[in-house]
């Protein structure tokens, strides 16, 4: 599908209690959708840049359900991103709950507090898997410059997006919030039903909703 750069704000500071990031917003055409979609950059970008496509997560990393492992992931990256002294964060506020949006994303919760995994419940709401497609991630970065990448995530998916636009990814870095029992279910219906690379420690004490 075709994926155009409509305009760019160019940057402005941000800057959180784990550094000062410089903040783009872009608006992107993939075929007739048109969307808006947000970059996170810190220090210089040398080579080979860490960068992490990050999915908005409303609940998790606004209201701080402890649900999901959201925003645990969106603050891990930031954290190793300054410690690596370099990177860049694309951020898809509209791609709520795996691209069905937010309000479907809410009906899931709702039938998964009745029992269902994160898969049944889509498939219970008619709703795909995983909607969501990455091809204005890897525009923005060719768009920064940027051909190499240290990807910061689970999800082959998207390794296999940034590939298949020309930009090489050099590593993979898992991000599992494995330190938090309750994500235990979570984290395993990821893995089991939607193929990403996540392994956890088998311990009885670990086991949690």
């Amino acid at each position: 599908m075709s994926v155009r750069i409509l305009e760019r704000t160019g940057p402005i500071r941000l800057r959180n209690e784990i550094g000062e990031f410089t903040l783009e917003a872009f608006i992107v055409a993939e075929g007739r959708a048109i969307d808006t979609h947000l970059t996170l950059t810190y220090g210089q970008l040398g080579d080979t840049v860490p960068v992490r496509i990050n999915s908005a997560c409303l609940t998790s990393e606004v209201f701080g359900d402890d649900r999901c492992d959201c925003a645990w992931q969106l603050e891990e990256t930031l954290r190793r991103i300054v410690d690596a002294g370099s990177g860049v964060i694309l951020y898809h506020p509209n791609q709520e709950g795996r691209g069905i949006g937010l309000f479907r994303k809410i009906q899931s919760y709702q039938l998964m507090s009745e029992g269902l995994t994160t898969n049944e419940a889509f498939a219970a709401l008619g709703e795909p898997t995983d909607a969501r497609t990455y091809g204005p991630a890897a525009s923005i970065l060719l768009e920064l410059g940027i051909r190499r990448v240290r990807l910061i995530s689970n999800n082959p998916e998207k390794a296999n997006a940034l590939h298949d636009a020309g930009i090489e990814v050099v590593e993979v870095d898992d991000v599992i919030g494995s330190h938090n029992p309750q994500w235990r279910g979570y984290l395993l219906s990821k893995a089991q039903d939607f193929g990403h690379t996540i392994s956890l420690p088998v311990h009885a004490s670990t086991i949690g909703s």
